[in-house]
């Protein structure tokens, strides 16, 4: 059908005005694709799929801008899609494009993500195995970009954190402080025992604090106790600490 004028509107729209005085709006990669404006007509069949081809490209819009801030899985692409409540055969439809297009590449991603924690996180392989696992990255592709991970890393990096850690710790006694280094790098996805490796070499010396604990539980428990029975309490309380 003939194209009697047609409109640029802000939003990549365009507003036509056809012959037999009716508007459609049509998003500007289907006019510029399908050389509407040069020919000044749109074919019956893209008029009958309007609705269907500007939901597309509205979907592939969406999903550009979403990807262009950060780059993402498929999986999270998709999810986003579908937040917005775009059709699952539209959100297919955008997806395959992406894939061609090369924007969107799970592998590509995962190797972009491990390499970001690599520099930018002190996690360890697991945490960022379940990263990946939370976004749907296949666990053959997880495997491959954690190949990097190995442990000659994890030993690496474990040898400058561990120390450092535990200097933040110094006036605990050395059972809490083993626990503490335990949780807090397990809880960033590095192996036990690793940890526990680290741990049998670090010179720990917890006399001070032993002291102090000591002496404030002696302050607090003299109001109530005396004698045996306070040191029985004091020492009940220091075990409860870790001070063995």
């Amino acid at each position: 059908m003939r194209i009697e004028k047609f409109t640029k509107l802000k939003n990549g729209m365009y507003k036509l005005l056809l012959e037999d005085g009716s508007n459609v709006m049509a998003y500007e990669d289907l006019i510029l694709k399908r050389d509407i404006l040069l020919k000044r007509e749109i074919s019956e069949e893209d008029l009958s799929n309007i609705d269907k081809l500007n939901n597309n490209y509205n979907a592939y819009d969406i999903a550009i801008k979403y990807i262009t801030t950060k780059y993402r899985s498929i999986y999270e692409v998709r999810t986003y899609l579908s937040k917005k409540e775009i059709d699952k055969e539209v959100i297919d439809d955008v997806i395959s494009r992406l894939k061609e297009q090369k924007y969107l590449d799970d592998k590509v991603f995962a190797k972009a993500f491990v390499n970001d924690r690599l520099k930018f996180s002190n996690y360890g392989p697991y945490k960022i195995k379940r990263e990946l696992e939370e976004v749907k990255v296949s666990p053959n592709i997880i495997d491959e970009v954690l190949s990097v991970f190995d442990m000659e890393l994890e030993h690496k990096r474990l040898s400058k954190l561990v120390p450092k850690y535990v200097k933040t710790i110094h006036n605990k006694s050395y059972v809490m402080m083993k626990n503490k280094v335990i949780n807090y790098f397990s809880s960033l996805g590095y192996n036990r025992s690793i940890i526990e490796e680290f741990l049998d070499d670090i010179q720990y010396d917890d006399s001070a604090s032993r002291e102090k604990e000591y002496q404030k539980l002696h302050k607090k428990l003299s109001k109530k106790y005396s004698g045996s029975e306070l040191e029985l309490k004091i020492k009940e309380a220091m075990y409860r600490n870790g001070y063995r």
